[in-house]
């Protein structure tokens, strides 16, 4: 059975053409937010200097064939008045309908072999029909095959004079660097909210339709600086609301989450109400609303939070108007910068887990558990003024570990290093230490209790005389150094040191070095916090002659002490503290000379770094949503190491032993 004629059915079955084809540039003025592109190109027509390759590249939809096909026009306008195609001769109009047998345009996603390049070829040699040149526009150039553009690039540096290539691509990084270099390149950048929102107003208008601004708004950030997206959603729109638009119709066919309901869960998460939050998540999901576009909005809600909370300059990055601008002032006023952030992390990295495209609901609401527990968690800042308000003017207190290490050089020196006088009683001939260490662990425990009696075999002995000199302590290490510079001081003078214009006595300076350098760096941070600081962290200090040589294990460690007028400075301090005329020379640890602890075979840096790997801190900073700050290890008499509660009970033995403390 035939349909008679006069059937109206198929009449009329393709007469609408989409926004994005109608309201397609014809002139180089039509273009939006591709200035420095048009003005180029435009420039290079009035010069005659357009060159025979040009390759356009950028995001979808910001204009790249477009421009290739006014290029085109403009090229073999008959009537063009300046650089502007005329869109009235033969050639305009046949190439505006793409009926045009000089302009030909290729898809490089379905031919990209060599055979099409070679079919290409063939028909360069030809001279052009009806037109002034022969023009190539190949979109998605990046798609064609290694061989097929190998097979092109003699053509292309050297192609006849009637012929133009125009080149298109959304990635050019795949374009080879033999066809990038004998092109001109062209890089389309995304619109601007503004402009786009402006463009489509005008549209709306040219189409009769009315549009309020919110609903303007929410379809320009949804393209994303894109034109042809934007146009695409702005058809579907105008098809589903008819002759007005509202925000409502916008996010009814677009799918698309209110700001209002985002502030609102947000704001429920800030202020830690979690039965509201999971009350507002149910709800949006019961909508139909994707929750990853949920996620994806919450996180952009939050930068905006932040970049608010960071002042003027940075909430010039939003694209907001002002009273939106308002709003999230007002809201941001009571939150501090590291809740924010922790939260928006949080939010972050539940979105990144593998499971959260399976279940986005389970992903959120576990991330709105710890958002809400980041208001639970005392500030770091207001964590360090109350330690400062209960210190009083009281030095800060050492890190765990460090304080049993450093009094553990004074023990030893102070232990005898010589048999004592007859009147003391009779000795064992094994030292202490290494009694001390045969002995059970019971025996030990109530030998080191205070309020053990003297065993009756040892009388109690007196005081060593003041002719048994110590042996020289170990050298210890010490903490890290913070910033600042405060102006030098004099520093207190030890009554007991020689004047500074006698010889220096190598051997006792560095007894006294070894004895009084925690006292000293503790002076010297009174004059001067981060130098005192840097000090305490030398691994080891030297004399040779009248030159005292400070070691560190880092460059970053000393960079501040080795300048000049730092070095002068605590050259000063030593000699004002040590009365010796003594020169400071600061050094660094070289690579290589790390030692090796014998048991574990690791370097104190590939300990630190197997500790920081450890299950227990991992799982801690995930957590607490904190970072890793310093990893201290020490080396007991055992040769165990340590690190942090571990490394401070193990310092409570007394050992002959170097007690180290690495940074």
């Amino acid at each position: 059975m035939f349909l008679s004629g006069s059937s109206p059915l198929f009449y009329n079955a393709v007469s609408y053409l989409v926004l994005a084809r109608k309201a397609r540039p014809q002139r180089f003025a039509e273009v939006i937010g591709q200035r420095a592109v048009v003005r180029t190109l435009k420039n290079a027509l009035a010069q005659d200097r357009v060159p025979h390759a040009l390759i356009f590249s950028g995001v979808r939809g910001t204009g790249k064939t477009t421009l290739a096909r006014i290029m085109a026009k403009a090229l073999n306008c008959s009537g063009r008045q300046g650089v502007e195609p005329c869109n009235e001769c033969q050639s305009c109009r046949e190439i505006a309908a793409g009926t045009s047998v000089d302009l030909k345009e290729v898809d490089g996603a379905s031919n990209r072999g060599i055979q099409e390049i070679r079919e290409l070829k063939e028909g360069i040699r030809f001279q052009p029909s009806s037109s002034r040149y022969k023009i190539f526009i190949i979109d998605e150039v990046h798609m064609l095959t290694t061989e097929a553009f190998n097979a092109l690039l003699k053509t292309l540096e050297e192609p006849p004079e009637h012929v133009y290539f125009m080149f298109a691509t959304t990635e050019l990084h795949k374009v080879p660097l033999t066809i990038l270099s004998r092109c001109q390149r062209f890089e389309l950048k995304r619109l601007p909210l503004a402009e786009l929102r402006d463009h489509f107003a005008q549209l709306a208008d040219r189409e009769g339709i009315r549009i309020s601004p919110k609903a303007l708004d929410m379809v320009a950030r949804e393209a994303a600086g894109s034109v042809r997206d934007g146009l695409s959603l702005l058809d579907q729109v105008f098809s589903y609301c008819g002759q007005e638009v509202s925000e409502a119709d916008v996010q009814d066919v677009l799918g698309l989450v209110s700001r209002q309901a985002v502030a609102e869960l947000g704001a429920a998460l800030l202020e830690a109400d979690l039965g509201r939050a999971f009350t507002l998540l149910g709800a949006l999901q019961d909508q139909g609303l994707d929750l990853k576009r949920l996620a994806s909005d919450l996180l952009h809600w939050f930068r905006e939070l932040l970049l608010c909370s960071l002042g003027p300059k940075t909430e010039a990055l939003l694209a907001l108007t002002e009273d939106e601008l308002a709003a999230l002032r007002a809201l941001v006023a009571p939150y501090d910068q590291d809740r924010l952030s922790a939260i928006f992390n949080l939010l972050m990295d539940a979105m990144a887990q593998p499971n959260a495209g399976r279940d986005p609901r389970l992903a959120l609401e576990m991330a709105f558990i710890r958002a809400v527990q980041v208001a639970e968690v005392t500030p770091t800042a207001e964590l360090i003024s109350r330690f400062n308000e209960l210190l009083g003017d009281a030095p800060l207190p050492a890190e765990p570990g460090t304080a049993a290490k450093r009094t553990a050089p004074a023990r030893t020196a102070a232990a005898p290093a010589k048999p004592l006088p007859a009147k003391a009683g009779p000795l064992p001939e094994v030292p202490p230490t290494e009694a001390a260490a045969r002995r059970p662990d019971g025996e030990q425990a109530r030998a080191n209790s205070p309020d053990m009696p003297p065993l009756p075999n040892a009388p109690p002995f007196d005081e060593a005389p003041p002719d048994c000199a110590p042996d020289p302590p170990p050298a210890f290490d010490a903490v890290p150094p913070p910033a600042g510079l405060p102006a030098a001081a004099d520093m207190p003078q030890a009554s007991s040191a020689a004047a500074p214009d006698s010889p220096v006595d190598s051997n006792a300076l560095a007894r006294r070095l070894e004895a009084e350098w925690q006292d000293f760096t503790e002076q010297v941070r009174k004059k001067m916090p981060w130098m005192g600081l840097s000090l305490q962290r030398a691994l080891s200090k030297k004399v040779h002659g009248t030159t005292l040589t400070v070691l560190f294990a880092d460059l970053n460690d000393c960079i501040m002490l080795k300048q000049a007028a730092h070095t002068e400075e605590l050259t000063t301090f030593v000699q004002a503290y040590f009365q010796a005329p003594l020169s400071v020379q600061i050094e660094e640890e070289r690579a290589g000379t790390e030692e090796v602890n014998p048991l574990t075979g690791r370097t104190s840096t590939q300990e630190r770094k197997a500790l920081a790997a450890e299950p227990v801190v991992l799982t801690t900073l995930e957590v607490m949503a904190g970072q890793l700050g310093d990893i201290r290890i020490s080396t007991g008499s055992a040769g165990k190491t340590a690190a942090g509660p571990d490394a401070s009970a193990m310092d409570g033995f007394d050992s002959d032993l170097p007690q180290e403390d690495d940074e």
